[in-house]
């Protein structure tokens, strides 16, 4: 199994960091172009979403995102200093009175390319987001 971890200050501008994070751990673990693309994708989403409204865009407190390989499958977390919450209670984005909304897809996107999606709390305080991708969609 590997593990990678990174943690990230400063909100939204950290985002670079995350992407190169991202980039030398696929690169290790040779995922597929495709996939890394997809990884991108989610965490990236996670991210906005810890910076947003985890931590509520409040720079100085820390994202950490961590990746852990096995070979039939990866688990990516995203941690935050925010409160746990439901996803099942968001709107669905696709529904015509929320189509042309700018935000509040986030979640949907992740949970249509990630295998799972679990939200709790950490240890401590904050949230805490799982996502577990299995070996068909890694390569």
């Amino acid at each position: 199994m590997k593990h990678a971890e990174i943690e990230l200050t400063g909100g939204y501008s950290a985002y670079p960091d995350l992407h190169e994070f991202i980039d030398t751990f696929a690169v290790e673990m040779r995922y597929s172009g495709r996939f890394t693309e997809t990884l991108h994708l989610t965490l990236k989403e996670a991210f906005v979403n810890a910076v947003k409204h985890g931590n509520g865009g409040r720079e100085e407190f820390p994202v950490r995102c961590s990746l852990n390989a096995a070979e039939d499958h990866l688990l990516a977390a995203m941690h935050d200093c925010g409160n746990v919450f439901d996803p099942d209670t968001l709107p669905d984005p696709t529904v015509r009175d929320f189509f042309m909304r700018m935000s509040g897809r986030g979640v949907h996107i992740i949970r249509s390319m990630a295998d799972m999606a679990v939200i709790g709390r950490k240890a401590g305080a904050g949230k805490i987001i799982v996502l577990s991708y299995h070996r068909e969609s890694l390569s």
